[in-house]
């Protein structure tokens, strides 16, 4: 089971210049929108951005849908953003090389492990992108995050990966994105003591027509997503041969430490 609820996106009238959203009534989502802090009146925070949303007047766009109350969060929000080029996690850290050698190594270590969970997720994931997420992150310094912890990194890879296209369950191609909400804004975050889990989403769009990748206008819907954290355990997965040869030789060339270029949208 990979998802805890998941939350139709429907698009409603716009009204004063701002996009309003609603919740299917038919996904019982009822906690969509609750607030950052689990203490929050219902649907009073946007789930994703964790912005204040504000009620529609039922007789403008009708009963039980919000906006953001800020312009600045309905524009910077997945759920409503008119851009391809969502803001980005964030991954900079200084280089430590112990920490980097002893994190990197664990992660390799159960690579395949940590890959079957992606494809999970992602099923159209190619080796040839984990890879690419590695030397990202070896680029990035993600190993020298002093409180990395192993069972999160394919739900940050997934994040980095940024837009995967996908062929849906009817054969349509669809694209998928994965972010966490915004109490991460850098992947640290991720691993400060806060006293509460950040959520991580999959969304989840039609193909793109005016633009290289999805906006909100192509959402379809998004899934807030439960992480495994004990798939490190047990039997080693099976993987194709030719994927762990493919990474094996990736490997042998040591971490990368020069800018890699960005293929996001490919498989």
């Amino acid at each position: 089971m990979t998802q805890a609820s998941a939350h139709r996106v429907s698009r409603a009238p716009q009204t004063g210049g701002s996009t309003t959203y609603r919740n299917s009534p038919s996904t019982g989502a009822g906690a969509a929108y609750d607030g950052a802090d689990g203490g929050a009146t219902r649907h009073s925070h946007c789930p994703v951005c964790l912005g204040e949303l504000t009620r529609v007047p039922a007789e403008e766009a009708g009963a039980h849908q919000f906006r953001h109350a800020s312009a600045a969060d309905e524009a910077r929000c997945p759920l409503t953003t008119m851009s391809y080029q969502p803001e980005d996690m964030t991954v900079q850290h200084m280089r430590d090389l112990l920490l980097e050698g002893r994190q990197r190594g664990a992660f390799i270590h159960s690579a395949m492990r940590h890959y079957r969970v992606m494809k999970k997720l992602a099923p159209s994931l190619t080796v040839r992108r984990l890879m690419f997420l590695v030397g990202y992150a070896d680029v990035q310094n993600l190993w020298s995050y002093p409180g990395l912890r192993q069972h999160d990194l394919p739900y940050v890879l997934l994040v980095l990966a940024g837009f995967i296209r996908h062929r849906g369950t009817q054969g349509e191609t669809v694209w998928l994105r994965f972010c966490f909400d915004a109490s991460v804004r850098d992947v640290g975050d991720l691993w400060r003591d806060t006293g509460s889990q950040p959520k991580l989403f999959q969304m989840v769009y039609r193909p793109p027509v005016d633009t290289p990748f999805p906006t909100s206008r192509e959402l379809i819907h998004f899934t807030t997503v439960a992480r495994d954290v004990r798939f490190l355990g047990g039997e080693e997965p099976w993987v194709r041969g030719a994927d762990v040869k493919e990474f094996q030789q990736f490997l042998s060339r040591g971490p990368a430490h020069e800018e890699a270029p960005s293929d996001a949208g490919t498989p």
